[in-house]
């Protein structure tokens, strides 16, 4: 928190009014379930970005990313997209909302800093309108609830901005805890939270995960492509479903090739109902923290996510496979936590040296040093600053 304040200070010559802090969150099951609304299992994750907010005494906005050191600025009576403008068009979003809701608005100076900066649009988006929505709703006294912020934030990100804007993401946002993650019903948009057991707390089996440091950009496209291919093969296979809920799906009927689906949808349909199956099974291995099980269910979905859906690269293969080679290591699967090429692995604490070790071979093939930490689930977003406590 202190860097975000020195910034703001440096570029603005005053301190901040309101800090908040906003996690990133990390799909460790269910990436794609959205599709056919079916289940996924989210935390929050170690990264995160502050926004700090001061108000001025005229309609003009000042924007700066201090960790891209990067600036913007606008006039409240001009809030309009700019594709140029970039992340700056997250927080022009939820200004216009909250003023087309007739919220008074007063010009402001907006700092933001942090790690998650540097996500995919889809993490940076939210994580930033949920920084700046709860900042003006401790700033303006706006006494807005959950379900306020997240229509706020959704409305803002998919009409102003047309970006993908998840639910499950905000709420996650909003009622992460450590050691936690909430197991999502995507149809009825509800949640359980359910202990994550295998915490460095853990006496046997840990979480590790792997940034594997490729380009920010190497797999961005891929899977934007693989979603709009998602889009099409789940609307053609709406239409040959009479009724209920499309999760239900038979996937016997894909797979014995019943319904009149081309080869490519029908691989990716396939994919997506046996992943949200999949991870429903897996919320009952979690709270029985039955490791083994568990870990089969990652290796499943990922075999499918390289398989089936064909999201992969080198990089995640490699470090898949190397996992899969050391007795005491479960499972591995790609993870969605806004970084290209994360991977969760599953090993025992004996066997976590081997797979440490295995990494300066990587680092070696590839060229890139990777990152990795033990899978904790993070907190929430929340005002640090003024601290009511």
């Amino acid at each position: 928190m202190e860097n975000v304040i020195s910034q703001h200070k440096k570029e603005f010559e005053e301190l901040p009014q309101v800090i908040v802090e906003v996690p990133g969150t990390c799909t460790l099951m269910g990436s794609y379930a959205d599709a056919c609304k079916g289940w996924s299992v989210v935390g929050t994750d170690i990264s995160t970005l502050f926004v700090a907010i001061s108000q001025r005494d005229d309609q003009m906005v000042r924007l700066t990313n201090a960790t891209l050191n990067d600036r913007k600025r606008f006039s409240l009576s001009n809030i309009k997209f700019r594709k140029e403008d970039r992340w700056g068009n997250y927080i022009k979003g939820v200004i216009g909302i909250l003023a087309a809701d007739g919220v008074a608005l007063t010009g402001m100076n907006v700092t933001v800093e942090g790690p998650l900066l540097v996500s995919d649009n889809q993490m940076v988006s939210s994580a930033i309108a949920m920084g700046v929505c709860m900042a003006l709703n401790e700033l303006l006294d706006l006494k807005m609830s959950f379900s306020s912020i997240i229509r706020v934030i959704y409305q803002a990100n998919t009409t102003f901005n047309n970006e993908l804007c998840k639910i499950s993401d905000l709420l996650t946002m909003l009622n992460g805890k450590r050691g936690k993650v909430l197991f999502f019903d995507l149809q009825h948009l509800t949640f359980q939270e359910l202990a994550f057991p295998f915490t460095d707390a853990s006496e046997e089996y840990v979480a590790l995960i792997v940034d594997s440091k490729i380009s920010p950009n190497a797999m961005r496209e891929e899977i934007a492509s693989k979603r709009r291919a998602i889009e099409v093969a789940f609307s053609r296979l709406k239409e040959l479903k009479p009724g209920g809920f499309i999760r239900d799906f038979p996937e016997g009927d894909l797979s014995a090739r019943v319904v009149p689906l081309d080869e490519d949808s029908r691989h990716i349909c396939e994919y997506i109902l046996m992943e949200s199956r999949l991870t429903r099974d897996s919320a009952l291995l979690l709270n029985e923290k039955d490791a083994i099980p568990y870990g089969k269910v990652m290796v499943r979905i990922q075999t499918g996510l390289r398989d089936l859906l064909e999201v992969s690269c080198p990089e995640v293969d490699w470090l898949t496979k190397r996992s899969s080679e050391l007795t005491g290591c479960l499972g591995a699967v790609l993870i969605t936590n806004g970084f290209s090429g994360n991977v969760m692995i599953l090993l025992s604490k004996q066997a976590l040296p081997s797979y440490i070790s295995r990494l300066e071979d990587y680092e070696h093939i590839f060229g890139f040093h990777p990152r990795w930490y033990i899978y904790e689930g993070g907190g929430s977003a929340k005002v640090v600053f003024p601290n009511h406590t």
